[in-house]
């Protein structure tokens, strides 16, 4: 897990993320993985920070790093597996950054050194939570893109040892069918648990699909929690854990069945401590401009076909369904669960090969007008490109958006291109604008403005209320090099 804090002087401004892993394999994947992190500077400013490597045991892993970043969209690449980074020995465990004011960071998770590519991404959490909500989880489940299971891991974000508390829910019944207390937690340790192996057939059969979440049995204690979902030999989707929720949340890009394949299922979780009655929770669709279907499908709405227990989950997914969701359709979609706290997140499947990712949906009652992408890549030498969907939250007026872009200083000395450019674009009421950077110039949604090669970040302020989802892609090497995860809404942006 990866944890982020503001110097113990200033209020609380922790980013906690999951496993910093170094040539490392889970129990539901053959392959060593690897990670890197990103942070980016969420303050106008200059803002000063430490780096601490904690093993799976809860010792020190490497000697602390410092570090300094300036301005607004700052940024520091780390790279655990690169000498020059202080490169970590072989193993996982968490990382701890500690910083003067707020950061964001987004950890990525590869299988380097010839494999065939397997690669998640996530973001690093703002700060921990008493329970925290996974809204799907499998094992040993047969899906079209193959085998899946789920590995979720739990870190201690408190300051003193701490019980954490899995529960895992079966989406068929409703019932809590596993739980397991993990005794004594160190502060920051974190915990690998992984459905394939370490859950015996008599606890969950082969075949379970469900959801779970993790609380602190401690009383104070906060957990910080994300989940790597496995699909097939390459597969992977890394998504964070739910530790808000609410009633809408807007889902900014879902597919069905489009000609490479990429389909986009909503997964959405009871949180209300409650049942939801049938048809309480709604998925409003709306179709893009871009959209191949044929005949088109202006909106698509949907309910909970049934009663959803507490932390059970119901799925909308375009890959089975066949009905209600047309081939070739691209839009957007909101999740509205009435007077019913929720959490909703979408998976980014590519049905006929092995490449996946995940993003959480954006919570409806956001008021940043900024929000912070902490990388981009436009289609750099070794195919590592971006795309940016940024949601305007404002359903009743356009939102005028500036785009700000700033270049890294870890871009590759021998890229020369301009990278730092500020530009404006209009989002419709409700709508999704898309910033593709692994396009060439005058193809749909490219970004001329920032040359090929640029490497940095981005931030887009906006006169209403935005947020934004980011993929990460390396292209055309087969496996799954696909990766998605959420940016950085500026809170102190409100107003």
């Amino acid at each position: 897990m990866f944890n982020i804090r503001k110097s113990a002087a200033l209020a609380l401004a922790s980013v906690v993320a999951a496993s910093m892993v170094v040539s490392a394999s889970a129990a539901s994947t053959t392959k060593n993985l690897s990670s890197n992190f990103t942070l980016v500077n969420l303050v106008d400013g200059a803002n000063n920070g430490t780096i601490q490597y904690i093993k799976a045991d809860g010792t020190t892993w490497l000697p602390q790093q410092t570090f300094a970043l300036n301005g607004l969209g700052a940024q520091l690449i780390k790279r655990q597996y690169d000498p020059a980074d202080g490169a970590l020995s072989s193993g996982s465990g968490s990382v701890v950054v500690s910083t003067d004011g707020p950061v964001g960071a987004v950890v990525q998770i590869q299988a380097r050194n010839n494999q065939v590519p397997t690669s998640g991404a996530y973001i690093g959490v703002s700060e921990g939570a008493a329970t925290a909500n996974v809204p799907l989880v499998s094992r040993k489940v047969n899906s079209a893109s193959g085998a899946t299971n789920s590995q979720i891991i739990m870190q201690n974000a408190s300051s003193t040892n701490i019980d954490i508390h899995l529960k895992v829910t079966s989406s068929a019944d409703g019932l809590v069918k596993f739980e397991k207390v993990f005794k004594g937690v160190l502060p920051n340790q974190s915990i690998e648990f992984d459905l394939d192996n370490q859950v015996s057939d008599a606890e969950l059969p082969a075949g379970f699909f469900g959801s779970a979440t993790v609380s602190s049995d401690t009383a104070g204690g906060l957990v910080a929690v994300v989940s790597n979902f496995f699909t097939g030999p390459d597969g992977m989707q890394t998504f964070n854990a739910f530790t808000k929720t609410g009633t809408k949340w807007f889902l900014p890009l879902v597919t069905s069945r489009l000609p490479n394949s990429l389909s986009a299922p909503v997964a959405v979780q009871n949180i209300s401590k409650g049942d939801i009655p049938a048809g309480a929770i709604h998925l409003n669709c709306i179709e893009d401009p871009s959209s191949l279907a044929n005949p088109h499908k202006p909106t698509i709405n949907l309910t909970n076909p049934a009663v959803l227990k507490d932390t059970a989950s119901v799925f909308f997914n375009p890959v089975t369904d066949l009905v209600n969701w047309p081939t070739g359709w691209v839009g957007s979609c909101k999740v509205d669960s009435g007077a019913f706290q929720t959490a909703a997140f979408v998976q980014l499947r590519f049905v006929a090969g092995s490449r996946a990712g995940a993003y959480e949906g954006i919570l409806g009652t956001s008021t940043a007008k900024t929000v912070v992408v902490p990388l981009i890549a436009r289609r750099l030498g070794n195919t590592f490109s971006s795309a940016v969907t940024i949601q305007n939250l404002d359903e009743a007026n356009a939102n005028d958006v500036t785009l700000s872009y700033k270049g890294s200083l870890n871009t590759d000395p021998s890229q020369t291109a301009p990278c730092t450019k500020s530009f404006t674009r209009s989002i419709p009421a409700g709508g999704s604008l898309i910033q593709n950077h692994r396009v060439e110039d005058g193809q749909a949604n490219a970004v001329p403005e920032i040359a090929i090669g640029c490497v940095g970040s981005l931030t887009v302020t906006g006169n209403h209320a935005v947020d934004a989802f980011v993929q990460l892609d390396f292209t055309g090497q087969g496996g799954d090099a696909f990766m998605a995860h959420d940016a950085f809404p500026l809170a102190s942006s409100a107003n």
